[in-house]
């Protein structure tokens, strides 16, 4: 299914949308890769103008899923405040993007969203079979009439003015068998299932033993994430430029912190977490 289908604009005018809720209860059990505990993700029907929360069922904690309860963590999004968080809250935020699920309950019974096989595909999946219900209230997307930008140090995004959404990555990586990758989603014509939901994360020898060695990942191995050794990977890529696929995919969940789907084109150059959260406030400042 096309995200075309999920985001409408009128010439000159923004088309209100129906919000959205999941139509049957979702459970998914898997492997917290950074407490590697066993985790139960439920996603339970909501009522409008709810917008997607999580809740940490073993703490009793429940947080918006939004910029303004974003943590500054490395190399994952991370909602929660001084009480507790749930890390890894991008890939699912992208598929909910995806479906224009704009108001969901999302309960788990630890730290983290299970990574499960490192792609999005296992959420777009079971949202696919859940179904999905359109509920009694409407949106309109947001649609910068302005270019945005963040520039970082070697990092850059830029939002430019446009009549549909459309989502550009430019990987720039020093590892002889990533290199340079480039990845584009127009929702006018590109299907997310097929085309970004199967790109799984992925993580150098070097980088994953760095991390197990820093105790953030307890539980990384060639099961949930794309191992990139010297001279080969873990497995195959399922194409050419599934790398940069994968970091479109963080990319659109972690825009989807806005709580409402842009109607723009965003081209980002080497970005992470922070630098695509750091764009979202831009778009936050400028359009409300």
């Amino acid at each position: 299914m096309s995200a075309s289908e999920h985001i409408t604009k009128e010439v000159g005018q923004m088309t209100s949308v129906a919000r959205k809720t999941i139509r049957d209860e979702i459970e998914i059990v898997g492997l917290g890769i950074r407490s590697g505990r066993q985790i139960t993700v439920r996603l339970l029907p909501a009522e409008a103008d709810c917008g997607i929360t999580v809740t940490r069922s073993d703490l009793d904690l429940t947080w918006p899923v939004d910029l303004e309860h974003t943590l500054p963590l490395p190399n994952c999004t991370s909602i929660g405040d001084d009480r507790g968080r749930v890390d890894f809250v991008e890939h699912l935020m992208a598929v909910l993007w995806s479906w224009g699920i704009t108001d969901v309950q999302v309960a788990v019974d630890g730290p983290e969203i299970p990574l499960l096989d490192g792609s999005a595909l296992p959420f777009y999946q079971a949202i696919e079979t859940a179904g999905q219900k359109s509920l009694a209230a409407e949106y309109a997307p947001i649609a910068p009439n302005e270019p945005i930008f963040h520039i970082a140090e070697d990092q850059a995004l830029i939002l430019l003015p446009a009549d549909a959404a459309r989502f550009s990555y430019s990987l720039v990586h020093p590892h002889p068998l990533i290199g340079h990758q480039f990845a584009d989603l127009d929702t006018t014509t590109d299907d997310f299932g097929k085309d970004i939901a199967p790109a799984r994360t992925f993580v150098t020898e070097h980088e994953l033993q760095q991390l197990q060695q820093a105790g953030m990942i307890a539980a990384g191995s060639e099961e949930n994430c794309l191992v990139v050794y010297d001279d080969h990977y873990s497995q195959p890529p399922f194409v050419g430029n599934a790398l940069a696929r994968h970091k479109l995919l963080d990319l659109l969940g972690d825009l989807y912190l806005l709580g409402r789907p842009l109607s723009a084109h965003v081209l980002a150059y080497r970005t992470g977490h922070a630098d695509n959260q750091a764009l979202a406030r831009r778009i936050a400042e400028a359009c409300t």
